[in-house]
């Protein structure tokens, strides 16, 4: 109740208030201001992946400006000796609008990312969209190595998606998923939701598959590790994963003490306000989260 009180009441918030509160995890509204950010992390001995803030665009003109800027940001990385990964939104590149629009967007980027060494990670949203997701990713990997996606382990698809895309050597990064989804497609118990990322992560280290283990979740870092312990995996073939500003990072580090690889998801953009409001009235839980971690902040 708390929770959806917070979201129903941040329209009338200043947005002075609320980009305090998205501060904690957005780098920024431009891409200097990323880089800059990125390289902090980066002398700390984290790696980091970046995302332009936007989704769901409404026409054609609007998905194809983001696939310019994504164009202009590959160049910007490669300028700003930073790590050479991207993350991206179909829908952003109009997903939500034509399958092939997507992918003739995303295919230009990815081929332009792979001639400049650049890594991209197409992100996974709600379910509307999984299956032309995977399917955009399965196209454009045949010629392109350097591409990974996103699977959830709350979707109960999900364990079919992993044992296909790791048979085949693909990259995932696996995450619990922040979208509200129907019991029928997604479990909403969070202890099923935990196992199901286990063997999901799992499936991958057996497979021999490329793995970003993306949790906040001490439990799941706890378990993934006895895992990597068991199954005797080489540091090469994972690496941890945290959105940017979430208050573990004293655990982050003690993973790279131990020799374990670390990602931050480094977020930027002018649409921070939409960006913020959206993830909350998605998913209140995380209204809590966020206004706790403010208290802390302060």
């Amino acid at each position: 109740m708390f929770n959806k009180l917070v979201v129903a009441l941040m329209p009338l918030a200043p947005r002075a208030i609320v980009k305090i509160i998205s501060k904690r995890y957005i780098a920024g509204e431009d891409v200097p201001s990323a880089i800059k950010m990125c390289q902090e992390l980066q002398s700390q001995g984290f790696l980091t992946t970046m995302d332009i803030l936007g989704e769901s665009v409404s026409s054609e003109a609007q998905a194809n400006a983001e696939r310019e800027q994504y164009l202009s940001l590959i160049a910007s990385v490669v300028e700003g000796g930073i790590e050479k990964n991207i993350s991206l939104k179909p829908t952003a590149l109009g997903l939500g609008l034509s399958a092939e629009l997507a992918f003739d967007n995303i295919s230009r980027i990815v081929t332009r990312a792979h001639e400049s060494g650049v890594f991209i990670r197409i992100d996974m949203e709600d379910s509307p969209y999984t299956t032309e997701t995977i399917q955009i990713y399965d196209r454009l990997r045949k010629d392109h190595p350097a591409l990974g996606t996103v699977i959830q382990s709350y979707m109960k698809r999900s364990v079919a998606d992993v044992q296909a895309i790791a048979a085949s050597n693909g990259n995932l990064r696996i995450c619990k998923g922040i979208y509200k989804e129907s019991p029928d497609v997604a479990f909403q118990d969070k202890q099923e939701i935990r196992e199901n990322f286990l063997t999901l992560i799992r499936e991958m280290l057996t497979q021999g598959a490329y793995v970003g283990i993306a949790t906040h979740d001490t439990y799941l870092l706890d378990e993934s590790l006895k895992l990597i312990a068991e199954l005797g995996i080489s540091p090469d073939k994972y690496e941890f994963q945290s959105l940017l500003g979430v208050p573990i990072m004293k655990r982050l580090q003690e993973l790279l003490q131990c020799g374990h690889q670390v990602r931050i998801y480094v977020p930027f953009g002018s649409q921070w306000y939409a960006y913020s409001s959206r993830r909350l009235k998605e998913n209140p839980d995380v209204a809590g989260y966020v206004l706790k971690n403010l208290f802390i902040r302060s």
